[in-house]
């Protein structure tokens, strides 16, 4: 399987959000950089999951995105998702790692480019610029 290469168009134009998803793509090349450490790529995207997906969460509350439910379910069905790989790699089921790969590049596609696109244009709608820059300045 060859990289992931980044392109411009995945922006979806909130830095916070593109900066976690380019984590998300160097995760990704990683990980299938280095098939035999599955427990390191797995230990990354929980990682990953927990923060960036809380992060848009607060996101989306704070600016009462009406779509938050929905977005939200998503974001679960991806993190059981994961545990289920998780779960089939360790338990020796060698094609599931590229399961795993394809499975993520689907949703990488789909989740980001249209579902997290539709919350971007929700907040550009709706707020100014300098609105969207405070609402996404996280308290660590």
């Amino acid at each position: 399987m060859g990289h992931l290469v980044w392109k411009p168009g995945f922006e979806i134009g909130i830095e916070v959000v593109d900066c976690q998803h380019k984590l998300l793509f160097a995760y990704l090349n990683e990980g299938m950089e280095n098939i035999a450490d599955s427990a390191g790529i797995f230990d990354n995207l929980k990682t990953y999951a927990s923060v960036h997906f809380a992060d848009e969460v607060k996101l989306m509350r704070k600016s009462n995105y009406p779509a938050i439910e929905g977005h939200v379910k998503q974001h679960q069905l991806f993190e059981e998702q994961v545990e289920h790989l998780q779960s089939a790699v360790m338990d020796g089921e060698s094609k599931t790692i590229m399961m795993l790969f394809s499975f993520l590049k689907d949703w990488f596609l789909e989740h980001i480019l249209v579902e997290d696109s539709k919350f971007a244009g929700y907040l550009r709608a709706t707020m100014d610029k300098d609105d969207i820059t405070v609402l996404t300045e996280f308290d660590s």
